[in-house]
């Protein structure tokens, strides 16, 4: 028997109590008085008894996310750095975002270069280069651009503080002119500790057929 149940019919006695008793003191003349102070009671009683329900659910959410070894608060708080990883890799502008982009994954998230996450979404820039040898970063040169649309989480396993999530994330590439976009979604797996930081990031590029805006 939980505790709200428990205390039900103390709370309800409680109640009629009250109700009784300033019944039988009050007089005719003071009826109106005593049914107002009456309703105020009945209605502390309904308050605190709604407190105690939610004082219960809490207590229910709490004992649940115990026995599945999850926690909201870190579960939303993953969320946020997972969007942050995202962003990092997967938004940039220029060529000088996109190298920014590489630096940061390989230094502040430890990604290594080589890694699978790295061939497949930052590999080296491209570049164009003329019959003198002179280099043109490809993404200035075209306009492109990359931007996360939207991503989906999904706790895949709990090892003590490490959770490890397989990431959805839908990233659409267009060009400055607008002539041409493209939509894919990708898969990103990743592991957080619980402290802020992110290992085992591995990464699977989805194709996406180029669509333009132009005749086809």
């Amino acid at each position: 028997m939980s505790f709200l149940q428990r205390n039900a019919f103390p709370l309800v006695a409680a109640g009629l109590l009250v109700v009784s008793s300033a019944s039988f003191a009050a007089t005719q003349g003071a009826r109106e008085s005593v049914l107002a102070e009456q309703e105020a009671q009945i209605r502390e009683l309904d308050e605190r008894k709604a407190e105690l329900e939610a004082d219960q659910a809490e207590r229910g959410r709490q004992v649940a996310e115990d026995v599945v070894g999850t926690n909201v608060a870190r579960l939303d708080a993953d969320e946020e750095l997972i969007r942050q990883v995202l962003d990092t890799a997967l938004t940039w502008e220029t060529h000088a975002e996109y190298v920014s982009a590489r630096t940061a994954m390989t230094t502040a998230w430890e990604v290594p270069e080589d890694s699978a996450f790295m061939t497949e979404f930052l590999p080296e820039a491209p570049m164009n280069v003329d019959s003198e040898g002179k280099e043109y970063p490809l993404i200035d040169l075209l306009g492109l651009d990359s931007r996360v649309h939207s991503f989906d989480t999904q706790l895949m396993s709990v090892l003590g503080t490490e959770y490890t999530y397989l990431v959805l994330v839908n990233v659409r590439t267009t060009s400055d002119d607008g002539e041409a976009s493209a939509f894919n979604t990708s898969t990103v797996l990743l592991t957080t500790d619980g402290d802020g930081g992110v290992h085992d990031v591995e990464g699977y590029a989805a194709t996406s057929q180029v669509r333009s805006s132009g005749p086809e």
